[in-house]
């Protein structure tokens, strides 16, 4: 009994402090790096596992085909700094899978690292282009915001009623404010990244086939929300967006994206977003809905698109009405504090909000590995964070520093 006792209280300290260590699975010593190059989210990965997993999956020039190109701005936006430096961005620099950080107040970038050479900076410059992961979905709904205020969408309550690609769907007939709120009812069919029912080809991948081919295997079948709540996280949504967006701008899609990028946020290099027949032959076959939401640019670039955000937001142009707008249409979302991703109450618009303990008006994009993007639309505090893991201190360096003054 005293044995039972003793290991018990030790559960119950470690469930107190519930540090970033204990969250990230340091109990498991051993880390196997899956077929692509991810590393689980609780592993405790060492170095050659983080430079291998960069090396194999997080780097741009990796996608050479199969993507869709946005050119650098002609005139592209100059930030100005006032630099410290910041113990903890650079500890955590130094001994976990964070490879660059940004932060920007007051109208200037104040904390500007990346990894040290002896850890993974010899492999990435200023140059480099990171993988968005989910950060890319809040892109989607930025070119959203953009697409409506150009007229090619009414509003948030326009139905999918004129898309042949999704017709006899549970999509068929929903509203865009539903589907960028994850509220879409298809739980049973797709969670995260992850294809929950059988189909023709066995994927198990959302980001493995184009819409056409969704849309065959999802033929007759209904909006049902499993397990009482309405907000399921997933990877296909995001895609379904896209790729609306672009239906409804036809041949104007690229000068959309032009807009958006080029001229809005003033990108200095070029930067692209995936198609999906990059992946697998099967999906050569399908000639619609090959857009993705996974996006590449550099460090720079990510800022400026948050930059242009904030803009946005702060001189409530057209775009920044629609940012106010999803954020008063939000849902509710259950959240344990573990993870950026589940540190927010609320759910707006493909943007994660209202997080715990963190005060002002927060946006925040948050991706597989530790991509994070986090905007507050109050005091113009953003922190760009791009990782191959993230087992670094995400609530000292993103939550609070986010946080209002």
């Amino acid at each position: 009994n005293k044995v039972f006792g003793i290991l018990l209280a030790g559960v119950f300290v470690l469930a107190l402090v519930g540090t970033d260590a204990a969250w990230a699975g340091n109990w498991n010593k051993k880390t196997t790096l899956e077929s692509n190059g991810r590393i689980p989210q609780k592993a405790s990965p060492n170095l050659t596992d983080l430079r291998k997993s960069y090396s194999r999956y997080y780097e741009g020039d990796l996608y050479k085909n199969g993507r869709l190109e946005i050119s650098a701005s002609e005139k592209p936006y100059q930030f100005s700094f006032n630099l410290i430096k910041n113990s903890q961005v650079i500890s955590s620099l130094e001994n976990s899978g964070l490879i660059s950080y940004l932060r920007y107040e007051d109208g200037q970038i104040v904390i500007d690292e990346l990894s040290p050479k002896n850890r993974l900076g010899d492999l990435i410059s200023n140059k480099t282009t990171f993988n968005s992961q989910s950060v890319g979905k809040s892109f989607i709904s930025y070119i959203l915001g953009h697409a409506i205020c150009d007229g090619y969408i009414q509003n948030l309550n326009h139905q999918l009623n004129d898309w042949p690609l999704i017709k006899g769907t549970l999509y068929e007939g929903q509203n865009l404010n539903d589907l960028i709120n994850m509220a879409a009812g298809d739980s049973r069919y797709f969670y995260g990244a992850k294809v929950k029912f059988k189909n023709k080809f066995n994927h198990r991948n959302v980001n493995h086939q184009p819409i056409a081919y969704w849309s065959e295997a999802l033929q007759g079948t209904k909006k049902i929300n499993l397990f009482g709540s309405s907000w399921n996280y997933n990877g296909f949504l995001s895609n379904l967006v896209n790729n609306y967006i672009a239906f409804k701008a036809g041949d104007n899609y690229n000068g959309l994206l032009i807009k958006v990028f080029q001229e809005n946020a003033m990108i200095e290099d070029s930067a692209y977003f995936l198609k999906i027949d990059s992946f697998t032959g099967i999906a050569k076959t399908q000639n619609e809905g090959r857009l993705r939401s996974t996006f590449f640019a550099n460090r720079y670039d990510y800022l400026r698109i948050a930059k242009a955000m904030l803009d946005d937001w702060k001189n409530d142009t057209c775009v920044g009405k629609y940012l106010k707008n999803i954020y008063k249409n939000k849902i509710s979302k259950e959240a344990n504090g573990h993870s950026p991703y589940s540190s927010s109450l609320s759910y707006a618009g493909f943007f994660h909000t209202d997080f715990i303990g963190v005060k002002g008006k927060v946006f925040g994009m948050n991706g597989y590995g530790g991509q994070n993007i986090f905007i507050n639309f109050d005091t113009g505090t953003i922190v760009v964070a791009h990782a191959v893991h993230q087992n670094y201190n995400w609530r000292t360096l993103v939550l609070q520093a986010v946080s209002s003054k």
